[in-house]
């Protein structure tokens, strides 16, 4: 009884357990999502996108913001890539600018026949 006293005592300490990481705080507008916002955030339209991407546009921009109604927009270049910028109101009456990197479909382009 004496001996389990003593190697009772000898035993090894378990290891701490692990601490969880600190959890790394997000503000709300960090997790807006900004695609199709600028230039910088174009939404890429697909090169394979049928008629010249119109319908993709318009699906991309349903899906993301609702009922809209094109107001105007056109198409530019910059840093050698096409940006199509379609301009909407929402329902709402919000009005919003929406910008596409048409690049890669605007390269397969042909004219009609």
């Amino acid at each position: 009884m004496g001996a389990t006293a003593i190697l009772g005592g000898c035993a090894a300490k378990p290891a701490p357990a692990p601490q969880p990481a600190p959890v790394k705080e997000t503000s709300a507008a960090a997790l807006v999502d900004h695609a199709g916002d600028s230039m910088e955030t174009a939404v890429e339209v697909p090169a394979d996108a049928p008629d010249e991407g119109f319908r993709f546009e318009n699906d991309w921009i349903y899906d993301h913001f609702g009922t809209f109604r094109r107001q105007g927009g056109g198409t530019g270049n910059a840093a050698g890539r096409r940006y199509d910028v379609v301009e909407i109101e929402l329902k709402n009456g919000e009005k919003h600018k929406v910008f596409f990197d048409i690049t890669e479909n605007w390269k397969r382009w042909t004219p009609p026949k």
